[in-house]
């Protein structure tokens, strides 16, 4: 009987053990959390203090980094890149000269690696000095290319989530709010699962604040993310408030067409499913359906061959 009893009174000590941690951590206490935080949000849109999205400065030991980069300063102070990392969504103060320091760390620390593995290896003179022109290019060049890769993810985001942000302001405008006021409703509520176009849209109320005419901040939001549908939406909204038209009808008009736009994309690629699937069907898939298939037969007529010649 003690040994039925031994492995009974584990289970239940088991048991206890994890109501007991289930009771210390509720799974409502999450909810309540996060309600909390909303709510925290919604108290303090309109009272934000604190350096705005452009001013925060960068971290002491970041600063030290973007120093170097100065060591180009024609390459820091290049338009073309101040615009490629707006649309990456960095803006903070002395993101140029951080990002070109990360550029020449990266060369130089790749570079130095290269030289002492060719070294150690014991490479000629002249191989020596192709792989640590080679490793420094490449080192000077990954940023770049990651800074694409980031940029084309956020316009792909923004592109995503702006037909629902025209459908909430569409709700805020119809309700009595103005379109400034909408525009902030709007950049808080998408917070969660928006959290880029939810930026650019408190960015806008930031520069209509800072004494921006709200067709300026509107082009500027155009501007930093790179998107077209954030392009034709400004021209709607600039377009209207010249002439005087609803600004609500003007909304859920170009909301339809940007959803039929989105829905059109998504036919077209999966349209081009078919020739993507075409490359790794016949360099992949299909040697090796071949080899199954024929391998057998192939053995067997070679055992046939072998056989006949003895």
């Amino acid at each position: 009987m003690a040994m039925y009893l031994v492995p009974a009174l584990i289970t239940l000590a088991i048991f206890a053990a994890l109501i007991g941690v289930r009771t210390m951590f509720p799974g409502r206490q999450r909810v309540a959390e996060r309600l909390q935080d909303i709510r925290g949000d919604l108290d303090h849109a309109i009272t934000e203090t604190g350096p705005g999205l452009t001013e925060t400065p960068l971290p002491p030991f970041l600063r030290g980094v973007a120093a170097i980069g100065w060591v180009f300063p024609s390459m820091v102070l290049s338009e073309d890149l101040q615009w490629d990392l707006a649309h990456a969504g960095y803006r903070r103060q002395g993101t140029a000269g951080l990002f070109v320091g990360v550029k020449v760390t990266l060369g130089a620390l790749l570079a130095g690696i290269m030289f002492m593995v060719a070294a150690q290896m014991r490479f000629p003179q002249d191989r020596l000095i192709v792989c640590t022109l080679g490793a420094a290019a490449l080192g000077f060049f990954l940023p770049s290319l990651w800074l694409n890769h980031m940029a084309s993810k956020r316009r792909e985001d923004i592109r995503l989530s702006l037909p629902d942000a025209l459908d909430l302001m569409v709700v805020c405008v119809e309700a009595g709010q103005g379109l400034n006021s909408a525009l902030l409703t709007v950049g808080r509520e998408m917070k969660l699962h928006a959290q880029n176009l939810s930026t650019e849209l408190k960015l806008i109320n930031q520069e209509i604040r800072a004494g921006l005419t709200r067709s300026q901040a509107l082009r500027n939001f155009a501007g930093r993310t790179g998107v077209e549908e954030a392009r034709t939406w400004v021209a709607v909204m600039v377009q209207s408030d010249k002439l005087g038209t609803s600004i609500a009808k003007a909304l859920r008009v170009h909301a339809d067409s940007m959803r039929t736009r989105r829905r059109q994309r998504a036919e077209e690629a999966a349209r081009k499913t078919a020739i993507k699937l075409l490359f790794p069907l016949i360099l992949c898939i299909f040697p090796s359906l071949l080899v199954v298939i024929l391998a057998p037969a192939m053995i067997q007529i070679y055992r046939v061959l072998v056989e006949s010649a003895v």
